[in-house]
């Protein structure tokens, strides 16, 4: 049996000072375990911010504490604020900014780029981090964030070694990668599963995880009847990564920075975690026999720390063998034993509990982190042990084989039923119940230290940005915002017709009927595409005027000099607009447009830039876009409020607010994952379906697998609303499925007809994004 107790505080080494160790802390045991077992940074989240559901903030306070007790110790701290901010958040966003300032953390880890213009414009002594959020995949996405002031770039987990090091040769940006812990499907920033089915975002640290489910293929010709087999399983649950075996390499590669990811995990967790890549680090210019010793204890201590199946994810293959494992979620953890039946009992003081009952297959604490799977709904649910009943009496801890009853959380007091069939995981170690207590001991003393925002600052920055603070700090409602549009004189006019954008898969759909006559239309700038581009010959002249070039959001390393070489020759041949898949890809265009004044590029931008407030609209405007679409996962209110915002500054002079168009996509299949993983178990042929009954295909194509559901995305029921709430065009993409079936039931929505009984999804789009 491996040991879960933590290793004693290491001394600290200089050997390996090329590479930094960061380390994650959501709580004061797990930031002590850091420093004590050797991290050379620690990253926590920034309070209200953070892409993490932690349980409780950081207080600015205890953060500013902790800056100081870690530079006293030679050892940097990050503070994530990598969430998406809404309109709404926008000031206390600016409140957040105003305190770091304060504050000099050693950094600031971003994605959301009207964040990166608050900083950049009105605090640029704080230094920036780029998230993994921002999907930094290839060399030109790590020179242009660096161009735009972030002195690291995160690179995202679906890379390579050696494409790590092709993207440090070329753009000298210096690198942190994640080498420990839970991987996404899907790319992150790219993932829209989660928000688009239920309102919780990913990308604001909300995330269900849809990827952990059980999943089953449907069978042709047998509606609601699922298959078993290839296409049946946990398909898209990622074993955890682990590079500790790497560390050579990685080096070589010109990674600056090795980060383990797990803020949510325990201090236990936290302390083996980080021991095991500082002995590893340490060791990496020893013998070959001094290097295996250390690395076997260095896995002793990753299996205490938890009991996930482990893998190298994409480091060592562009699509690894190991990354799943079908028969188990990646994020099980150590079997502990199968569960029959949920029953509730009264205890002596008169209150009810929900107990199980089961025979140990593994050792189990008081405090550990456990997760019960449900096999009848695939539903996963996970608790902290607070009570453990071993004989009939209170036990802190039983061994593998021991018959033991426990306890509940109150999460699920909804589950009690006698015919409850599951299995119980162990997915993290000890002390949680200890260290919450002496958490709250330690926030007391750390509290002292009051931090508080610039007010006359931050007030000057909201009227630098036309933002009007309305009662509670709300962004006005939408019905108000569209009265003060449509008034005489005013820049809207609810009768006017939106211009429509359509998105095609290719150049031979150009000859299809299409449900609205568009102002522009977008293909996919692909290899395919421009081969049929070269088929149409001639004919090709009549649309090109409307036509738009979109750039994919993830360009592999491999591709970029295609789409450097590609561009070229459309700008030569005529062709002046492009939709920017990914921020960076500006940096495509700067060639053309020092060579060729009289063909100046226009660029706009995809939903993919993930632009949610009117800060963010700002920042793409000094990007050069003249067009941006907003964010997929936005609520109405907050699209017209951003919008409201972004014009007042524009009436103020700002010229990227005059000039650029902001759209919204209103139709579609939009990919829920984007993916690189091409599984043999992936059956491309048929609809998967989720416990939960949410139904999608899947495809793959030019290096990406993409998940789509089989209900379309459609905002078209609120047409009549849009032109009041400030938007310029409208887009409607029918590249998601064939494109006859996509105009027809587009056509249908248009119209009206049979909207009751076609069911599509609508996002948040009236509901609230969380």
């Amino acid at each position: 049996m491996v040991s879960a107790l933590p290793p004693e505080p290491v001394t600290r080494s200089r050997k390996a000072e090329t590479m930094e160790l960061l380390a994650p802390a959501g709580s004061f045991p797990a930031f002590e375990a850091a420093l004590e077992q050797g991290a050379d940074a620690v990253y926590v989240g920034a309070p209200g911010f953070n892409a993490r559901a932690l349980a409780r903030d950081f207080t600015f306070a205890e953060i500013g504490s902790m800056i100081d007790q870690a530079h006293r110790l030679g050892v940097k701290l990050y503070i994530a604020m990598n969430s998406l901010v809404k309109e709404s958040e926008l000031p206390m966003a600016l409140d957040a900014l105003s305190c770091f300032a304060q504050l000099q953390p050693d950094a600031l880890i971003i994605q959301d780029l009207g964040l990166l213009y608050l900083a950049r414009t009105w605090f640029p002594t704080i230094p920036l981090h780029a998230s993994t959020l921002m999907s930094v995949h290839n060399s030109l996405a790590a020179r242009e964030l660096s161009r735009l002031g972030f002195e690291r770039v995160v690179l995202a987990r679906e890379l390579t070694i050696e494409e790590m090091g092709a993207i440090y040769r070329t753009s000298g940006a210096e690198l942190e990668v994640f080498v420990h812990g839970a991987m996404c499907f899907s790319y992150s920033g790219l993932c829209m599963f989660s928000s688009l089915h239920g309102g919780k975002s990913s990308l604001r640290g909300q995330c269900v995880q849809p990827c952990r489910r059980c999943y089953s293929s449907l069978q042709p010709g047998k509606s609601g009847r699922r298959g078993g087999g290839k296409g049946t399983g946990y398909l898209f649950s990622m074993n955890d990564l682990c590079g500790v075996d790497l560390l050579p390499g990685l080096r070589e590669a010109g990674v600056g920075c090795l980060k383990i990811e797990g803020r949510m995990k325990s201090a236990s967790y936290v302390a083996n975690t980080v021991a095991a890549y500082r002995m590893a680090l340490d060791s990496m210019d020893e013998p070959d026999g001094e290097q295996d010793r250390v690395l076997r204890e260095a896995h002793r201590l990753l299996d205490a720390a938890m009991a996930r199946k482990r893998s190298t994810g994409y480091m060592l293959a562009e699509n690894p063998g190991e990354a799943i494992t079908p028969q188990q979620s990646g994020n099980s953890g150590l079997l502990l034993g199968q569960v029959s039946g949920i029953r509730q009992i009264r205890t002596r003081d008169g209150k009810k509990r929900l107990n199980l009952q089961l025979v140990l297959a593994a050792p189990v604490s008081e405090g550990d982190r456990l997760r019960l799977h449900d096999e009848k709904s695939g539903e996963r649910v996970s608790f902290t042990l607070r009570f453990l009943q071993v004989r009939g009496k209170r036990q802190k801890k039983a061994p593998a084989g021991e018959k033991v009853q426990l306890s509940l959380g109150a999460a699920l007091k909804a589950k009690a039923e006698r015919d409850f069939r599951g299995s119980l995981f162990k997915v993290d170690v000890g002390s949680r119940i200890a260290g919450e207590r002496s958490g709250r001991r330690r926030s007391r003393k750390l509290s002292g230290r009051r931090i508080v925002p610039d007010r006359r600052r931050v007030e000057h920055i909201l009227d630098q940005l036309s933002w009007k603070r309305t009662r509670a700090e709300k962004h006005p409602p939408a019905r108000e915002l569209q009265r003060k549009n449509s008034r005489k004189g005013g820049r809207r006019n609810t009768g006017r017709e939106l211009p429509w954008w359509v998105v095609l898969a290719g150049p031979a759909e150009l000859r299809q009927r299409l449900p609205v006559r568009p102002a522009r239309i977008l293909l996919p700038l692909t290899r395919d595409s421009t081969r049929g581009l070269a088929q149409l010959g001639a004919k090709i002249k009549k649309f090109q005027a409307r036509l738009i070039w979109r750039l994919p959001p993830i360009i592999a390393e491999a591709d970029l000099d295609w789409y450097r070489d590609r561009i070229q020759q459309l700008l030569a041949s005529g062709y002046s607009r492009f939709e920017l898949g990914h921020c960076s890809q500006y940096g495509l265009f700067e060639s053309g447009r020092k060579k060729e004044r009289a063909r100046q590029p226009e660029l706009y931008g995809n939903y993919t830039l993930n632009i949610l407030s009117s800060a963010a609209l700002h920042a793409a405007g000094h990007l050069g876009c003249r067009g941006v679409l907003f964010s997929l996962e936005s609520e109405s209110e907050n699209f017209a409020a951003a919008a409201a915002h972004f014009r007042g500054r524009g009436r103020r002079g700002a010229k990227s607010s005059r000039k650029m168009q902001v759209g919204l996509y209103v139709y579609g299949r939009p990919p829920l994952f984007t993916a690189r993983l091409d599984s043999e178990q992936y059956d491309y042929r048929q609809p998967f379906v989720s416990p939960m009954q949410e139904q999608f295909t899947l495809e793959h194509g030019n290096g990406l697998t993409l998940a789509r559901s089989t209900l379309p995305f459609s905002l078209l029921k609120w047409q009549q609303e849009f032109a009041s709430m400030g938007v310029d065009y409208l887009l409607l993409d029918l590249s998601g499925a064939p494109i006859r079936k996509e105009a027809a039931t587009a056509g249908t929505l248009l119209a009206g007809h049979a909207r009751q009984h076609l069911p599509v999804l609508s996002g948040n789009f009236k509901g609230t994004l969380v």
